[in-house]
């Protein structure tokens, strides 16, 4: 079946935590414009963050800086202009931060997906993929020229292409899609009048305030990615990279030597443009979710905020709620991520592999872009990518297994019991070392709680037991200069073997 036509992007622009993502990003982006998932014609740009921890907004910034700074040159202009805008179609994709189940992110994060997500597609299919086939063919077409900007750590489906109207757009306008309160916990939601108008933005807020959210059909508009800029507040927005402090979100700020300033798309950017807001606490940041950090860093923000209050305030910001989409938040739980994987794979067990013996793969299993040779059972409810097996090896329920090759594969995984485990190989780099590393963890381990948590576990057994089987004490996992900094797996040194002089990097 042919898809409908699709947005003619001007400029396809990529953001990245690590500058050196960038080469291994822009490569990917120009394997899809090959494959026809970006048009032919798209510049296409990958973005590393000045900074770290820039946030989504400063990203934003700067991503847009870049952008006009390209067309700018391309249009024969020795400075940049916001004139290169005016018929632009330009997308934003943030990388975002750190997945702990796939060194390249949430975005390049292998899916098990046949041709019926993009009608026939070469090669492996990523959730970054599903995002442009969904903004390209189903959510953007019929925008005016403009800057979209949406985050790759999610992924959306849409049933059937909303019916929106353009005529005569101009101002903000975010796309929602809807979801249970009890979801809507954890995340953020819109309020919004009758007439779609966007009122505030409820980050992570009590059960009442997100009930008073609720659209007709009992459901809640999430903050769910795709937002789309009017040329007008695009150009405003490009305006303020030579703004202070501002100017420090971008490149040009931070080699000035701008203190930095993070900012959030949309609770600091698009919160000045709802309705029920006002300037005072705006500023302040004294809402839940916002930074109010102290001293230098915290004046620049509130700095930061008046400016964007002083240059945005006016714009209508709009919502466009879409019933029968789905929006999955790729988190940080073991359990979400290999459900999520298997869920996909009911149509197929195995997805770009080999295997000898097919038979021994459960219903409900996941097989991506591995070979599994000899007696290699997979159990129902668990997952292997990246590898290269050889049996006989018995992996049970509940387990992920990944980037695992021969070498480590036997005899060392064909005596253990693989029963709701993660275990991960890496290459990593350290100074001028290559290394081949493996983390290990279990399926219902919470990595954002404090071990203090008496339901915090590691291996899914709690931390008291772990300590007492290994005689590891909390402060050679966190070192004991933490003092009452927060704990978690995110930050432990479960493997003290190196102690690194420079930066880490994958190799």
């Amino acid at each position: 079946m042919q898809r409908p036509a699709g947005v003619q992007w001007t400029v396809v622009a990529l953001t990245c935590q690590h500058r050196d993502s960038e080469y291994a990003f822009q490569r990917e982006l120009e394997c899809r414009q090959r494959r026809g998932l970006i048009p032919q014609g798209a510049l296409l740009l990958t973005v590393s963050d000045p900074q770290d921890r820039l946030g989504s907004g400063g990203a934003t910034l700067n991503a847009l800086l870049v952008a006009a700074e390209h067309l700018s040159a391309q249009a024969g202009h020795t400075v940049v202009t916001a004139d290169v805008l005016e018929n632009a179609h330009v997308l934003i994709l943030h990388m975002g931060r750190d997945f702990p189940f796939d060194g390249c992110g949430r975005g390049f994060c292998w899916l098990p997906a046949g041709t019926a997500d993009l009608g026939e597609v070469e090669g492996p299919l990523c959730s970054l993929d599903l995002l442009l086939s969904c903004l390209t063919h189903q959510i953007a077409p019929g925008s005016p020229p403009g800057v979209w900007v949406s985050g790759t750590d999610m992924l959306l489906h849409i049933r059937t292409s909303p019916d929106i109207s353009w005529d005569g757009f101009s101002g903000v306008r975010v796309f929602s899609l809807p979801g249970d309160v009890s979801y809507a916990r954890n995340h953020g939601v819109y309020l919004t009048d009758k007439q779609g108008t966007v009122r505030d933005i409820i980050y992570k807020g009590p059960a009442d305030k997100i009930q008073a959210c609720a659209w007709p059909d009992g459901r809640v508009p999430l903050v769910s990615g795709p937002v789309f800029f009017s040329r007008e507040v695009a150009e405003r927005l490009l305006h303020t990279h030579v703004t202070p402090p501002l100017d420090a979100c971008t490149y040009l700020g931070l080699d000035s030597g701008t203190p930095a300033v993070q900012l959030s798309l949309f609770l600091d950017i698009l919160l000045c443009l709802a309705g029920d807001v006002c300037e005072e606490d705006f500023v302040s940041g004294n809402r839940q979710g916002s930074s109010c950090s102290q001293g230098q860093q915290g004046a620049a923000l509130r700095n930061a905020r008046t400016v964007l209050w002083r240059e945005l305030r006016g714009m209508e910001l709009t919502l466009a709620y879409v019933p029968d989409g789905c929006y999955d938040y790729m988190t940080l739980s073991g359990d979400e991520h290999i459900g999520r994987l298997t869920e996909r794979a009911l149509g197929g067990r195995e997805t770009l592999s080999h295997t000898e013996n097919p038979q021994l793969l459960s219903d409900g299993c996941c097989v991506i872009n591995s070979i599994l040779e000899g007696k290699v059972s997979v159990g129902s409810q668990a997952v292997v990518q990246h590898c290269h097996l050889q049996g006989p090896l018995v992996i049970q329920s509940g387990c992920l297994l990944s980037g695992i090759d021969l070498t480590s594969s036997a005899p060392s995984l064909q005596h253990a019991p693989l029963s709701d485990i993660i275990i991960q190989g890496h290459h990593v780099q350290l100074g001028d070392m290559r290394l081949r590393v493996f983390t290990v963890l279990g399926r219902h381990d919470n990595l954002e709680a404090s071990p203090a948590d008496r339901n915090a576990t590691f291996l899914n057994h709690g931390w008291a037991e772990f300590s007492r089987r290994t005689g590891i004490q909390a402060g050679e996992l966190w070192g004991e200069e933490g003092g009452s900094a927060p704990r978690s797996l995110l930050d432990a040194r479960l493997f003290p073997v190196f102690e690194p002089g420079g930066a880490v990097g994958l190799g």
